[in-house]
């Protein structure tokens, strides 16, 4: 039995939730039963249990019938085992749906179909009316936008398509000004449609007939222009109480024909639907979605009502977007606080005119208005104008938005941390605008990752931290926001914005959640996947109770002290702080940066534009000399060497024998020793070990190259992966007794000569051709095209796989780890390979590495890369086999240019010189050397299986 009272605000909540959707909780139409059922026939089916709700049918046909079990969470329990307890009773009721919810995040069942309900392609998360819920009496899956209404909106997108060209060339030229033309028409359209439903449903309107569809196309064409921008929008403006409806800038009256004539058969609003303007909203996504200058002004509608259910506007708060393009956050504030809001003409009233502000930068402001009065109203507080120009003190309950990301901006000056830094000052923006006076001022931004962990952006996050209490961050993944950006972003939340707390009101730690799925396919096309969404959690516990600490720890979220954020440059990101899994070693563990045993040491790099830097006596590192991720390089001398003065003018040091290199920028994880004198670049920390009687440097470099995988959680980096050295310094390894240390390296030495003896034979071998006096030599420029590669944003998931510089090994093959990908479109495909395409590095230490593409995956090559395309005369596979000769290394390096920095460009590749024999010949040097290659492979298997066994070694040492 249920025995359990409700929380009186669930209860409230659901109360008023059921009241708006027309449910009776009382009266003679009472058909919601709360803690008991109807008769007494089902009371004792139930034996003796309480549902919490039992939502029964008033319509003749099913009269009396339990159509809707709610079961509502108590405190301290999932929502899950609500909704199991719910299917109980409903399965016992023969109730077809079910409902477990906490009052706004809900679930939903079906008993009769064993799955969640489906309605217009998205599963059921919200109550639903009567005639709604009706409808699943005989099925699971409910569509309440009829099938013309579907087909029509997807004409809709084609006609804009021909819409926007049509405009292009009546003089329009900014995509936005065509969008936001070919907006003002659609929503003559959509209003008509609206205040039709209306009339035939008998609801009173005060609509004027004249700016009606129907009327409009009454007019002749050549009057048409005149009269919407002299008639329809001037009343229209009246019957609003706005300015937004502007004269068209149309001045083709053909072409306005023309366009409503296409509109004039479609069918975009339907009577059924639950959400008013969806259609106007459907066409905004899917223009933005097609169009990329549009793209900024949308954020997916998922992410939008997981931030409104997180901040939960109430009806008497004012909510605010300063950044609110198409006004997505505000209408679904406004919904939520309609839905769930007791409804009078006073709360009605201010919703509409004193709940819902916003401001947007273009022109977007007009289409945010039309878009509001669509969806029920809340215009009248739209504005144009820049908000980061107007700083707003303290007049709003709630901030929630998504800013825009890398943006500089000249009014920096006006806020308490000045800065030109856009992300900076749009946060302090959003802070500002709280009343310090509200009960829980509170704001959720969406923020691009660098936010969180960006240096130049310490002294932001730590006004956010003293000024609020940070409740939560939600890690997105990357994608979210494709296709319009790839940027990776995170939602902060925070309440009692301004407020002046005691420190014992002060939280001492928020909550991170890395959300791994959003419910959608992570690239351009963003198909819905049946694997539910992460976003749920964050929903459910959007409360944070305190006494459900273990629960949210067990299901992924973190919770990371605010005092460890304040130690680390006020870093927000929750990986940072991730405790590695406890290791079940006996040996006592110490942490890098612990001064008793080490030195940590970052490298640097002297000025590429000095020559007096160069070329001197001392060995400076590059990721070049660890040229393996998978084992200790001995390091007994370098590719590179600076002098003294390139030392004493970087930040480099002279480093000891028996430094532990690390490097710690792109490729993270690579470990030498030196066996020499040395300094490194920037990209390597660097372990001096202070008492070699005790500690070995070659067991200290074993150890570490074990923790890879948790170098690179704890890295952070949008353009590449870097690992700080406050980070590196928390790294933990095992110190056994020097005798025990001792023994290891014995024998993982032993695997390494084996491993090297194998390497020696892979990297000795190099194709080799005998070159001919009488073949013909050629400069490249002759045989073939060069073309510079794609610069984009390497992804862990996408369309193509993205072939970067690091992709190639030291032998010129494609390596198999730590694969990027691209997201496709019409730009990054004209960087597709084709089979047999050669790839030449053009910068850096690595330069003159050639690869020969010979995958049939779909790869696109970046921007330090240049394809190579040669005419019929030149074999590709002839060509690669010559470029890992070293009649072709001597001449790449005479030719390539830059001390810091090598530079390869297609300037120097095009005067490389070619030996070239006839295809017949070239055909033979090919087969040989790939007969060669095949005796060599056995090589690689040994490296392979003696890697293995060093793995398993240092895996006995944590006691994995």
């Amino acid at each position: 039995m249920n025995t359990m009272p409700l929380e009186a605000d669930t209860r409230y909540l659901i109360d008023k939730s059921l009241e708006n959707l027309g449910w009776a909780l009382k009266g003679k139409r009472q058909n919601v039963f709360f803690e008991r059922a109807k008769t007494e026939r089902e009371s004792r089916l139930l034996e003796g249990r309480r549902p919490d709700y039992v939502l029964y049918s008033s319509d003749k046909n099913f009269s009396n019938k339990p159509l809707i079990v709610i079961e509502a969470k108590k405190k301290g329990e999932r929502l899950d085992s609500a909704l199991e307890q719910g299917i109980r009773y409903a399965r016992q009721l023969e109730a077809p749906i079910v409902f477990a919810t906490d009052g706004l995040f809900c679930k939903s069942y079906h008993t009769g179909f064993d799955r969640p309900p489906i309605l217009n392609g998205e599963e059921v998360d919200e109550f639903l009316r009567e005639a709604l819920a009706l409808k699943y009496l005989a099925h699971w899956e409910v569509n309440t936008v009829s099938p013309k209404v579907q087909y029509d909106r997807k004409e809709l997108i084609r006609i804009f398509d021909e819409a926007n060209n049509m405009l292009r060339g009546d003089g329009l030229r900014a995509g936005i000004e065509r969008f936001g033309e070919f907006a003002n028409i659609l929503f003559l359209k959509l209003i008509s449609e609206t205040e039709q439903i209306k009339k035939e449903t008998g609801v009173v309107s005060g609509f004027d007939t004249a700016c009606h569809w129907d009327a409009i196309k009454d007019i002749p064409a050549s009057a048409r222009i005149d009269y919407i921008n002299n008639t329809v929008y001037r009343r229209l403006n009246t019957l609003y109480g706005t300015t937004i409806f502007t004269p068209l800038t149309i001045r083709s009256e053909t072409i306005l024909k023309e366009i409503m004539d296409k509109l004039d058969p479609l069918m975009l609003t339907d009577v059924d639907s639950d959400v008013k303007g969806d259609a106007f909203e459907f066409f905004l996504k899917e223009s933005a979605a097609t169009k990329n200058d549009l793209g900024e002004y949308f954020t997916p509608r998922h992410i939008v009502r997981t931030m409104v259910k997180l901040i939960n506007p109430q009806i008497g708060e004012k909510i605010y977007d300063p950044f609110c393009g198409t006004g997505g956050f505000l209408i679904e504030s406004f919904r939520h606080i309609w839905n769930t809001m007791p409804r009078n003409n006073d709360t009605v009233h201010m919703l509409r005119t004193e709940t819902i502000y916003g401001n947007e930068i273009t022109n977007t402001a007009r289409i945010t208005k039309m878009n509001m009065i669509l969806a029920g109203d809340g215009h009248s507080n739209i504005h144009m104008q820049d908000s980061l120009a107007n700083p707003i003190e303290g007049r709003y309950d709630i901030v929630i938005t998504n800013m825009p990301y890398s943006q500089k901006t000249k009014y920096g000056s006006l806020y308490d941390l000045p800065s030109n830094n856009g992300d900076s000052i749009c946060v302090q923006h959003c802070m500002k605008a709280i009343n310090a006076t509200a009960e829980n001022g509170r704001m959720a931004l969406v923020v691009p990752e660098g936010f969180l962990f960006r240096k130049d952006l310490a002294r932001t996050r730590e006004l956010l931290l003293k000024r609020s209490n940070l409740q939560s961050v939600i890690s997105l993944p990357q994608g979210v926001f494709l296709p319009y950006t790839g940027v990776k972003t995170d939602i902060i939340f925070a309440t009692k914005v301004n407020q002046r707390l005691k420190s014992s009101a002060k939280r001492k730690d928020f909550w991170f959640f890395e959300v791994k799925s959003d419910g959608y396919s992570l690239d351009n096309h963003r198909r819905k996947l049946c694997n539910g969404s992460d976003l749920d959690k964050p929903q459910e516990y959007r409360k944070l109770d305190e006494d459900q600490r273990q629960e949210m720890l067990d299901i992924g979220f973190e919770s990371i002290p605010i005092d460890r954020v304040k130690d680390n440059a006020y870093i927000l990101v929750g990986s940072r702080y991730r405790e590695a899994a406890s290791p079940n070693t006996t040996f006592p563990l110490v942490n890098l940066g612990d001064e008793r045993y080490f030195d940590i040491y970052s490298g640097g790099t002297p000025s590429s534009q000095n020559d007096e830097y160069w070329n001197g006596s001392i060995n400076w590192i590059t990721l070049t000399d660890l040229p393996v991720d998978d084992y200790v390089t001995q390091i007994h001398s370098s590719e590179r060497t600076i002098t003294q003065a390139g030392l004493n003018n970087s930040n480099a040091k002279m480093l000891p024998v028996g430094t532990v290199v690390v490097s710690s920028r792109a490729t993270i994880g690579r470990v030498g020793v030196a066996k020499i004198e040395l300094a490194t670049n920037q990209g390597f920390k660097n372990i001096v070990i202070k008492d070699h009687a005790r500690i070995m440097p070659d067991y200290v470099a074993y150890a570490i190259g074990s923790r890879k995988n948790r170098m690179l959680e704890m890295a952070s980096g949008a353009t590449f992966k870097e690992l700080s050295k406050t980070n590196f310094a928390e790294i933990q390894i095992p110190i056994p007794p020097i005798d025990i240390q001792k023994q290891i390296v014995e024998e993982l030495d032993s695997y390494q000569r084996i491993i090297d003896g194998a390497r020696a034979v892979v990297k000795s071998y190099k194709p080799r051709i005998q070159i001919d006096s009488k073949w013909t030599v050629v400069p490249l420029a002759d045989v073939c095209d060069f073309e510079y590669g794609y610069t984009d944003v390497a992804l862990d998931e996408g369309d193509a796989r993205f072939v970067r510089i690091t992709d190639i090994n030291e032998y010129g093959l494609l390596a198999s780890h730590d694969k990027k990908f691209v997201l496709l479109n019409k730009e990054s495909k004209k960087y597709l390979l084709k089979r047999n395409d050669i790839l030449v590095a053009r910068i850096g230490a690595t330069f003159g590495k050639t690869l020969l593409y010979t995958l049939e995956t779909t790869a696109v090559f970046a921007s330090y890369l240049i394809r190579l395309r040669f005419n019929s005369e030149v074999m590709p596979e002839y060509y690669w086999c010559f470029a890992q000769s070293e009649h072709y290394w001597k001449q790449a390096r005479d030719l390539v240019t830059g001390a810091g920095q090598p530079q390869f460009n297609a300037n120097a590749i095009r005067l490389i010189k070619l030996p070239l024999p006839s295809l017949d010949i070239q055909k033979k040097i090919v087969a040989q050397i790939q007969e060669e290659q095949a005796l060599i492979e056995p090589a690689n298997r040994i490296i392979l299986k003696f890697s293995e066994k060093i793995q398993n070694r240092i895996n006995e040492i944590w006691g994995e």
